[in-house]
């Protein structure tokens, strides 16, 4: 971009948007950080409304006006004041293999956000009828969370439209937290006192263990090639075999239902539950370690405004859990949740900085993770009405740099539970992913029918 073109106002990225071009810019393939997902709604839309819909969802959600170049080598961004999409593609599909095939190729073609493109955007009709809306953005601009902003607002604009009432509450402005996000960098004192939390936190329970959800072959194979038979983490981050595979798998309403009144209940959290049941079966398929680190996605959208907001806010928190085999299932979802509450008090300091601190107080390479897998819960609730139900899917963005991602949402349409998990086939199989989940599921059930039961125990009983 030449001197005289470059906007008024511009911004840095901020440490969520630089999580996210770190592993765009260290990937030999770029698709790896972009969102494919759709909706379906049963029902039919009227196309032309639905259009209009989303150029106001574009002034609506400032995020969505992005754009981004490159100065003095440095990525920066601006908004753009008003962005109109004149031809919005609409396909017609005539069988559910026709659409399945349109959007995984889609979703494997990279978001070109440096090129202006930020997000492509497709409405579609079902064979059955129905009416969707394919979405698939680049990671540099949206979370998984935003992206569910995008598509309750948007149901919502339609809505308003369709009925001709006022529209939905206005979005607050993601601009104002990139803008609180470089106050924080710039507070010394804040920045220091989370600093020297995680300086602590990693010290405290020494070096953390690698826990393969495809079992310790990995890590063994890596003790004889190094001649370290004391290695615990691998280099299990490869961004050059980096393929990746995605698996879905359903949680009937009835255990979803049991889990979600437990969870009423017992004012916790879902996510709270799946971490102890993944990481149940990451132990005890490896050694029974009690030391084990996974990375819950943390939203940062803790308020009534950033929960109406767009952008890329979420940070990865490295939660490194050492439990015992005596310890209860009760007791041991307490011990993830306080770990977790601390983490949360300091996810605004950058998941990058904290990242370089580990490596160098473990001499860790680029290509070592102690992390088995990354897990964002997706509380995605959309405005419908009556006997109106909404479908969600995800899709295979093709590459991915970690060994596993997971994630998980309530469905709205028979109110059980979706679960993603996207996964290198080069590191891990298929059967690995089905343990996995069958195990969580039971691990959970199992221990919230008896809170007494040990963690031992519990993984006595995975299969």
């Amino acid at each position: 971009m030449s001197k005289k073109a470059i906007p008024a106002v511009h911004y840095p990225l901020i440490p969520s948007q630089q999580t996210m071009y770190y592993m765009i810019k260290f990937s030999i393939h770029k698709s790896v950080m972009q969102i494919p997902t759709s909706i379906t709604v049963n029902q039919k839309m009227d196309m032309d409304l639905l259009k209009k819909a989303v150029n106001i969802e574009i002034e609506r959600n400032d995020c969505l006006r992005l754009r981004f170049f490159k100065l003095d080598k440095e990525i920066r961004q601006h908004f753009l004041p008003k962005v109109v999409l004149s031809d919005i593609p609409v396909k017609h599909f005539t069988s559910k293999a026709e659409m399945q095939a349109c959007f995984e190729t889609d979703a494997q073609k990279p978001v070109k956000w440096l090129k202006n493109e930020i997000f492509r955007i497709v409405l579609f009709t079902t064979p059955e009828g129905h009416t969707g809306i394919y979405f698939n953005v680049s990671h540099i601009i949206m979370d998984a969370l935003a992206c569910g902003v995008f598509y309750a607002d948007l149901l919502g604009v339609y809505n308003a439209l369709s009925k001709g009432e006022e529209l939905p509450e206005p979005l607050y402005a993601y601009e104002e937290a990139i803008q609180a996000d470089l106050a924080y960098l710039a507070d010394t004192r804040r920045y220091e006192k989370d600093k020297k939390f995680y300086m602590d936190y990693w010290t405290q329970n020494g070096e953390p263990f690698y826990a393969g959800v495809h079992g310790p072959a990995f890590l063994e194979k890596m003790r004889k090639k190094t001649k370290n038979p004391e290695l615990r983490v691998p280099p299990a981050y490869d961004m050059l075999h980096d393929k990746c595979e995605i698996a879905r798998y359903h949680v009937s309403p009835e255990q979803a239902g049991e889990i979600f009144e437990f969870c009423r209940d017992t004012k916790n959290a879902p996510e709270n539950l799946v971490m102890l049941g993944m990481r149940t079966h990451a132990s005890a398929i490896n050694y029974r370690t009690p030391d084990t680190l996974m990375i819950p996605l943390c939203s940062r959208r803790v308020t009534y405004k950033t929960k109406r907001m767009g952008g890329c806010l979420a940070q990865p928190l490295q939660l490194h859990s050492v439990i015992e085999e005596n310890s209860t299932f009760r007791d041991a979802l307490a011990y993830m949740f306080g770990m977790r509450t601390q983490l949360y008090r300091h996810s605004n300091f950058p998941y990058l900085h904290a990242r370089l601190m580990q490596q160098k107080i473990f001499n860790f390479k680029t290509s070592q993770g102690p992390s088995f897998m990354m897990y964002t819960w997706l509380p995605l609730y959309l405005p419908v009405e009556g006997d109106i139900k909404v479908e969600f899917a995800g899709y295979n963005p093709g590459r991915y740099i970690m060994p596993l991602y997971v994630f998980s949402l309530p469905t709205q349409s028979d109110g059980g539970m979706d679960f993603y998990y996207m996964y290198r086939p080069n590191l891990i199989s298929e059967n690995d992913i089905d343990a996995l989940h069958h195990n969580c599921i039971n691990v959970i059930l199992r221990g919230i029918r008896n809170q007494d039961m040990t963690i031992g125990e519990l993984m006595d009983s995975i299969s």
